[in-house]
């Protein structure tokens, strides 16, 4: 005979748990999709800005 998982005191779940009961399994997915993206987006962006910031820098250093 199988028995119930035990549940927290009170019945409270804890950040994850509530978390999927808001939103359901697909938007638990579709926000750690959009989380995924942005945090490798941030990542790409962060790499063109230290580009331009050196391009300047040589431009300044190169300049009249």
């Amino acid at each position: 005979m199988l028995s119930r998982p035990e549940m927290p005191p009170n019945g409270q779940l804890n950040g994850w748990g509530r978390l999927i009961g808001l939103v359901g399994v697909p938007g638990a997915i579709s926000l750690y999709l959009v989380w995924w993206v942005t945090s490798w987006l941030g990542a790409k962006i962060d790499r063109i800005i230290q580009l331009l910031e050196q391009i300047a820098r040589a431009l300044r250093v190169a300049g009249p």
